[in-house]
């Protein structure tokens, strides 16, 4: 599959990011490269390969709250700032 500068642009656009000229190019090789091994993998015969290690019951897991917090107040350390009892970290967007 052929990826266009105009599929990264949009891809950008989607995701709401800037991409330049030089990174617009990058992309566009990295993504021909990822659809290119995607097609390698659909082309595998697999109709002969049966499933194993299946867990079945994987999504029935309780979702439990764990609260350690000494743990908490450690890992706060590893920040600069602290605000309201969290970790401040730089804003992303």
């Amino acid at each position: 599959m052929e990826i266009t500068k105009k599929d990264v642009e949009l891809a950008a656009k989607l995701a709401k990011m800037r991409v330049s000229e030089q990174e617009a190019a990058v992309y566009q090789a990295q993504l021909e490269a990822l659809f290119k091994w995607v097609a390698e993998l659909s082309a595998v015969n697999t109709d002969a390969v049966q499933l194993t290690n299946v867990n079945h019951c994987a999504h029935l897991r309780a979702d439990e709250a764990f609260s350690d917090l000494s743990r908490a107040a450690e890992l706060r350390t590893a920040f600069d700032e602290e605000q309201d009892g969290y970790a401040k970290v730089k804003k992303v967007l």
